[in-house]
């Protein structure tokens, strides 16, 4: 399927998260890191983590925090299609640049992903990250998600160091990614126009 062959893309929104949507999010996030992860990942450490990562207390209590932003993007029907979150907080040691910021959480659906609709949720971040005054962004992502590691690269996102990330009891590693956002997000190769 091609760019052209999906009419509808330009019906999705992208807005900011509200309480209404903890339960909504709660469910989504769930549901795209089994999609991600759950093949590599134990059952009850799979389930050690969802239940502490995605509870509809955990989502509340983030979407009321001023320390956290969170999008979503919804399809013209109105259902969940993606989500990215922020969250303010002290960044590892090499995380270098000014003001940093960590980008918590990014996940387009899969039946939408490679449709450009992951660039356009990165600019929405990126431009109020810009607007917050901040610098740098940074994330982690798990050393084996060869696909969204591209997509972040193509996005001026470099590796710069890693850190271990628990699934349950599983200890994983996660590379650091950071990149300045004082300029311009690269614009993704035409070939390589996949997305995460």
């Amino acid at each position: 399927m091609t760019f052209r062959d999906v009419p509808q893309i330009a019906s999705f929104t992208i807005r900011l998260a509200t309480i209404a949507d903890a339960a909504p999010l709660t469910a989504f996030g769930a549901r795209m890191f089994i999609d991600t992860f759950g093949a590599d990942s134990r059952p009850e450490d799979l389930d050690l983590y969802l239940r502490d990562a995605f509870s509809v207390p955990r989502l509340t209590s983030e979407l009321t925090d001023p320390a956290f932003t969170t999008w979503i993007v919804e399809d013209g029907a109105g259902e969940l299609a993606g989500y990215a979150q922020t969250c303010d907080g002290p960044a590892p040691d090499c995380v270098s640049g000014a003001l940093p910021l960590e980008l918590r959480r990014f996940y387009i659906d899969g039946r939408w992903q490679g449709q450009g609709l992951a660039q356009r949720l990165m600019s929405a971040v990126l431009d109020v990250v810009r607007q917050q005054g901040r610098r740098t962004l940074w994330l982690g992502v798990w050393e084996k998600n060869a696909r969204a590691i591209a997509f972040y690269t193509r996005h001026g996102f470099v590796d710069v160091g890693s850190h271990t990330f628990w699934v349950g009891t599983d200890p994983q590693i996660d590379r650091l990614m950071t990149r300045a956002v004082d300029e311009p997000a690269a614009r993704p190769v035409a070939e390589a126009g996949r997305d995460a």
